[in-house]
């Protein structure tokens, strides 16, 4: 599974390119419409993957929106639905976290959650309080599966616009702190020191891009997470080097220039074994 938000260029793909036998379940931010998912999972080498969609229109004004691919091979969803994430009057709406709950093949249960939180414009101390509201509403949709399910089998993706160490991820949701914690491990915790990150800010990698899973799925238990499996995805094409050598994500635009790189995040993924 993994959470990239580009898909192909120069005949390269970045999705398929993951897995020889394609990711069973992708998670994607910044998609403009339907249409636009619909085009991509009919491309080759795309169409191979017999992928189909989970994606709703969300308020945010700017029309994007996140999305999830699955194989329907491996997955079968029980239910999905978009969650709002709710900010003051005077904000902007934001993207809605999509969640989608359904059946690993011959396995168990999974709730699966996309998220594109609140970004960092204007300054990260400035417009935290967003993805705090962002944060808050996961952790209820936790809480209330694991009040049904506490030993639920629960996946959250995407773009946080946060670092695994920030209040949101670690205070809000509880991971890696003792009090108010959720049985939830992050598998970017300590990865940025064996690999480079997501996403650079100004020379400095880093993992906004995260995948947060149950604990259940580190157990050395079926189904679990592969240890080392997880990392950021990338092709020598994926990255820019600047005249001093220092290197970033080639990025698609850069303010109105147009620079026609893949995007200014890495994607990353992670491979669950049953």
């Amino acid at each position: 599974m993994n959470s990239p938000r580009t898909a192909k260029k120069d005949g390269i793909s970045t999705l398929s390119g993951i897995s020889k036998n394609h990711p069973s379940i992708i998670g994607l931010c910044e998609i403009e419409n339907a249409d636009v998912l619909n085009h991509l999972v009919a491309s080759e080498p795309m169409a191979k993957g017999k992928y189909e969609i989970a994606h709703f229109d969300s308020p945010d004004m700017r029309g994007i929106d996140v999305a999830l691919l699955y194989a329907k091979k491996d997955f079968k969803p029980s239910f999905k639905k978009a969650i709002r994430v709710t900010l003051p009057e005077t904000e902007r709406p934001t993207r809605d976290i999509l969640y989608v709950k359904g059946t690993i093949k011959k396995g168990p249960e999974i709730h699966v959650f996309v998220n594109h939180w609140p970004s960092r414009y204007g300054g990260a101390d400035e417009s935290e309080y967003k993805r705090l509201a962002a944060a808050k509403t996961l952790r209820n949709q936790i809480d209330s599966i694991r009040a049904l399910e506490p030993n639920a089998h629960i996946v959250c993706m995407g773009d946080f616009n946060d670092y695994p160490n920030n209040k949101s991820v670690s205070e809000i949701l509880g991971i890696g702190t003792e009090e108010n914690s959720l049985p939830m491990c992050n598998l970017m915790d300590g990865l940025a020191e064996t690999h480079r990150g997501s996403y650079n800010y100004r020379g400095n990698w880093g993992f906004l891009d995260q995948i947060i899973v149950s604990c259940s799925l580190q157990n050395q238990e079926l189904p679990n997470i592969l240890d080392g499996a997880t990392a950021p995805y990338y092709v020598p094409e994926m990255i820019y080097t600047n005249k001093n050598g220092k290197e970033s994500p080639s990025r698609t635009y850069g303010g109105p220039n147009y620079y026609g790189g893949y995007s200014d995040h890495l994607p990353v993924y992670t491979v669950l074994a049953y």
